[in-house]
């Protein structure tokens, strides 16, 4: 598994692990914790974005030579049901794995293996002439 840099305060926040497991896929897990919660007893949606965001991202690294640098261009999300106290499971795979702009979806799984949301996204790829 990838480690996600715990000095990166949001990271070190989420407890998230990231682990490529094949080219254009990744898979992230933490552990949801109250800590995690909004003002009701459910994980923050904005923190369900970051863990998109990082996975996704993760995905789409996979498919580049080291060195090379991307940007999150968009992401759409939809809320399926909540997220509590738990185990998040996020799964992301490159669908269209283009040379500037690579488009990935993603689905996240709440602690009963329920999907709990899902996303679609795209990222810049930047190279040397970035």
């Amino acid at each position: 598994m990838t480690r996600l840099d715990p000095s990166v305060p949001i990271y070190g926040l989420l407890g998230l692990d990231v682990d490529v497991v094949a080219d254009g896929k990744a898979v992230g897990r933490m552990l949801v914790t109250d800590h995690h919660y909004s003002q009701v007893e459910r994980m923050h949606g904005g923190l369900v974005f970051v863990v998109f965001d990082t996975v996704m991202g993760w995905a789409v690294r996979s498919l580049l030579e080291p060195g090379t640098d991307l940007a999150t261009v968009d992401i759409s999300m939809r809320f399926i049901r909540m997220v509590c106290t738990g185990q998040l499971r996020v799964e992301a795979e490159v669908y269209h794995p283009g040379r500037r702009i690579m488009q990935v979806r993603a689905e996240a799984y709440e602690h009963r293996n329920k999907l709990a949301a899902t996303a679609t996204g795209a990222f810049a790829v930047f190279g040397d002439d970035g």
